[in-house]
């Protein structure tokens, strides 16, 4: 009788060092923006359901037809490549406390309401800060003088000069990102009369940080099963010998 084939295995394949270290490289970097996903999306919790942080609030209370603040140009920083409507957003909230009058909230650049302003008494904040980044948002107002003398000529609805306006009997918002240039922020009365009473706060987000987690949490993974399968071995196939 013919003795039996023997079968005999091939020596298990090492795996190669450029497979080692290409592994290593997709387990850094897939662990890295994993975490990042995971960190943006961890803060993207504090933000309300379109991604907003808000200000404090600071109560608008003055005898005079409008309380005015004016508003220096935001800049953006190293990733305005991808454009200000990507990066940064703005809401403007006015609550207004006088549900008798209904409150017209205005945005223009300086240069072309500034006449208006002065043919009218407002007060101003003497000085103050509103500050804006992701996340973070505040109103700081020290103190506010009242400029000017009379009653507005004109409502402030009639005028054409606005970037944005918006008028309500209860909350006023405006969402608007300025560029380039100083403007003003106008809250009154929609009839023109003094005595304007209201809460303002400014809100705040970044659209990009709402779509980051989208991007890094599934390339994270799909970089760690890539290291993961560069370090498989392939099963050993059979040799069969007389």
């Amino acid at each position: 009788m013919e003795p039996e084939p023997t079968v005999e295995t091939s020596p298990k394949p090492k795996t190669s060092k450029k497979r080692l270290i290409l592994a290593g490289v997709f387990f850094v970097i897939g662990f890295l923006i994993l975490s990042a996903g995971a960190s943006v999306l961890y803060y993207n919790q504090d933000t309300d359901s379109e991604g907003y942080a808000y200000s404090n609030v600071y109560h608008v209370n003055t005898t005079a037809y409008a309380f005015t603040a004016y508003m220096n140009e935001y800049r953006t920083s190293t990733w305005s490549w991808l454009g200000p409507e990507n990066i940064a957003q703005i809401k403007y909230i006015v609550r207004n406390l006088n549900p008798a009058k209904e409150l017209f909230t205005g945005y223009a650049t300086t240069a072309q309401s500034e006449p208006y302003r002065k043919s009218f008494q407002c007060e101003i904040p003497t000085y103050w800060n509103w500050h804006v980044e992701p996340y973070y948002a505040e109103i700081y107002i020290n103190t506010t003088v009242i400029n000017g003398t009379g009653a507005p000529a004109t409502l402030p609805q009639t005028q054409t000069f606005w970037l944005t306006t918006a008028q309500s009997s209860d909350t006023a918002v405006m969402t608007y990102l300025p560029q380039h240039e100083q403007h003003i922020w106008f809250i009154m009365n929609s009839d023109g009369s003094p005595h304007v009473t209201a809460d303002i706060q400014i809100g705040f987000k970044s659209p990009i940080l709402t779509i980051l987690p989208l991007i890094l949490l599934p390339l994270g993974i799909i970089l760690l099963i890539g290291g993961v399968l560069l370090l498989r071995r392939k099963k050993d196939k059979p040799i069969k010998t007389e």
